[in-house]
């Protein structure tokens, strides 16, 4: 540990043991360095070290000011501005930048990109957004916006959005990100270091997978049963390892489309309060949930322990770019002044668009409908692939993927090359585990395709498989 990082380190100490407390002016920076026999340099990097971390705020006249002694989460070492800048990183795969091209990808039958279907938008409810947008509000359209988000943004997914999932947050909880990968690295970078155990349902997204990787953490996967992640495996892996986070997707979970149950829900939260290991929840596909269903940052208890993220990605537009974390105000904080040093702020038409859907007063209608085309297309190809002889992983009831199973002897990897030739497009199961053990399994997103094309798109899928089989030398990596 370097010399400013043990005198910040003393000073967070002394604030948490009541020393300093919030309102309270800091020692001079001279009589600091006396104090602490360094450099005035010095303190001054410690400053801005405790300044991150949320503890103090300063400028260049003045000595700091006690501000926070942040309380969230008491399970996790606190945050070191150095540290997150010098973690060595792994190097990143090609899927999600592979992912992107699929997006504009002409393949008759793309079941690739998970993504919402586009003639299922609220084109009408948009187009008036935008209109009005352009009209009457386009100094604000063209300006900066705030790092945590537009006071009045935030306001409105506070009220509109996380309200229908029954969460009763004020905008200072949140944090506008630029989609929910962003705030997965955001708090990547605030919590994980270089060997770091981080939990995950395995398959799981490959995104989150990438980005934990990225930033050197150590990953291990729980397997995903037919109510979610088994809590008893989950509770052996807690008791066998000194883990920093747990990450799940509680509803219609990517790639397997699998939710959990409410037991499997409040049996894991209480484990993640057992063990003092907080969780990141990933409710990308809890609008697809019943009316009722609570997300797990809804649980009693789970404010202390439940990091909630969003997107806006799935439910509307993946262009758009909007995504959200909720927490406590002072956690909301310091992933505020890390997120100023990566893109300031989420692009601000963005955030306005999504304002301007959100009160338009039609949302409750898109949800219902949306709903019920996606399940109906997950039924199509859960009833479908079995038939073609392709196991599925789970029972899924809505959601935007099915995971299935290949013959074991072929490369999904491999085939994807062979397939995509030939006009049928799908994700390979690799990326979304945690080892190799899914590389004869595919993602198949059936959420852009009608009940006719899942039909014929997927009985060509079974054709290809069958002729590449049959082909010398396509098995195995």
């Amino acid at each position: 540990m370097r010399a400013f990082q043990k005198v910040a380190e003393k000073i967070r100490l002394d604030i948490e043991n009541g020393v300093w407390r919030i309102g309270d002016t800091l020692s001079s920076e001279r009589q600091m360095a006396q104090q602490y026999q360094v450099s005035r340099s010095t303190i001054r990097r410690a400053w801005e070290e405790l300044e991150t971390m949320g503890y103090i705020k300063w400028d260049a006249f003045s000595p700091p000011q006690v501000i926070n002694v942040p309380q969230w989460p008491t399970a996790i070492a606190r945050s070191s501005l150095t540290q997150w800048n010098q973690a060595q990183t792994k190097p990143v795969s090609s899927f999600l930048s592979d992912l992107m091209s699929a997006a504009t990808s002409q393949a008759r039958f793309n079941f690739e990109i998970g993504m919402p279907d586009a003639s299922l938008l609220p084109i009408f409810e948009l187009e008036s957004v935008i209109r009005e947008l352009f009209t009457q509000r386009t100094r604000e359209v063209f300006s900066y916006s705030p790092t945590a988000g537009i006071d009045r943004v935030r306001e409105a997914i506070a009220e509109e959005f996380l309200g229908r999932r029954n969460l009763h947050l004020s905008p200072d909880h949140l944090l506008i990100t630029s989609g929910s990968l962003q705030a997965l690295d955001l708090l990547s970078s605030l919590w994980i270091r270089p060997g770091d155990i981080v939990i995950t349902e395995s398959p799981t997204f490959a995104g989150a997978l990438q980005i934990f990787r990225a930033h050197g953490a150590q990953i291990i996967g729980i397997d995903v049963g037919t109510e979610g992640v088994n809590p008893a495996q989950m509770k052996d892996a807690l008791s066998r390892h000194d883990t920093r986070l747990i990450y799940l997707q509680p509803y219609y979970q990517n790639p397997t489309s699998v939710s959990m149950s409410e037991a499997t829900r409040q049996a894991l939260l209480d484990l993640a309060i057992s063990y003092h290991v907080p969780i990141i929840e990933d409710d990308a596909y809890g609008f697809l949930a019943p009316g009722h269903s609570l997300p797990l940052r809804a649980y009693k208890g789970a404010e202390e322990h439940v990091i909630y993220i969003n997107t806006f990605s799935k439910i509307l537009a993946p262009g758009l770019r909007v995504g959200l974390i909720a927490g406590p105000p002072d956690l909301i904080y310091q992933l505020t002044q890390i997120k100023q040093l990566g893109d300031l702020h989420t692009g601000t038409v963005s955030q306005l668009l999504v304002e301007g859907w959100l009160r338009s007063g039609n949302i409750d209608q898109y949800i219902q409908a949306v709903r019920k085309v996606y399940a109906e297309r997950i039924q199509t190809a859960k009833q479908l692939l079995p038939q073609l002889g392709f196991p599925i992983w789970g029972n899924p009831h809505n959601g935007f993927y099915v995971f299935a199973e290949l013959p074991r002897s072929l490369s999904a990897l491999a085939f994807h090359q062979y397939a995509a030739k030939r006009d049928v497009l799908f994700a390979p199961g690799l990326a979304f585990g945690t080892d190799d053990q899914f590389r004869h399994w595919i993602r198949l997103c059936v959420s852009t395709a009608n009940p006719m094309a899942i039909h014929t798109g997927l009985a060509r899928l079974s054709r290809l498989v069958k002729a590449y089989t049959d082909t010398p030398g396509s098995f195995g990596l």
